[in-house]
């Protein structure tokens, strides 16, 4: 074997570190739709198992409260849907029925806007519309700026582990390099400021 056949391999393998090949960045689904707390306007789909007539959508009221059969106004606001299903559990279990079952789930959200912040020419909150993506939002906001950099912009999403903030090279996007990511309601688009 070549003595330098080592060291050539070594150099072959720092070499194609070096390479930068296409950029991915992987932004978990939104937990828009599964946030932690419940606000007026919010719809929330709620089952009873073999209840029919207690099944169906539910909406937020100003006041914080949805009105359930049998039991009366509830409070949601603020609080999970876990913690929601199990108060109607333990309501409807309080004479009415033998250990029923409840799933919530969150359908429609009030907020059903995108901001795009930074260095945009229109920095502000838009319409979200289903399949809204990263370039489409900051091509609502009027474009970047010539200050702005389009390497590190970021999407800050709302996720099971609290506030996440991901970071995205809208070059790469332009150029075919990295996929055009789907925005979800809630979601930031923040364009910095380049340092130069």
């Amino acid at each position: 074997m070549n003595a330098r056949a080592p060291w050539l391999l070594l150099g072959c393998v720092l070499a194609a570190a070096c390479v930068r090949g296409p950029t991915t960045t992987v932004v978990p689904p939104s937990n828009t739709i599964e946030r932690k707390t419940l606000g007026p306007g919010d719809v929330l789909e709620i089952r009873v198992t073999d209840r029919d007539e207690l099944s169906g959508p539910y909406e937020v009221s100003d006041a914080g409260t949805i009105r359930f059969p049998l039991i009366g106004d509830i409070e949601v606001q603020q609080k999970t849907q876990g913690q929601i299903a199990a108060e109607i559990e333990a309501k409807l279990g309080d004479g009415w029925f033998k250990q029923p079952q409840v799933a919530v789930r969150v359908t429609e959200r009030q907020n059903r806007e995108v901001s795009v912040l930074g260095q945009v020419k229109e920095s502000g909150s838009y319409p979200f519309k289903p399949g809204l993506t990263v370039m489409q939002a900051i091509s609502l906001a009027g474009g970047m700026n010539p200050l702005a950099m389009p390497r590190r912009v970021k999407l800050i999403r709302e996720t099971d582990k609290g506030r996440q903030t991901y970071e995205i090279d809208t070059t790469a996007i332009l150029e075919s390099r990295a996929q055009d990511l789907t925005l979800e309601p809630g979601d930031i688009v923040f364009v910095p400021e380049s340092p130069v």
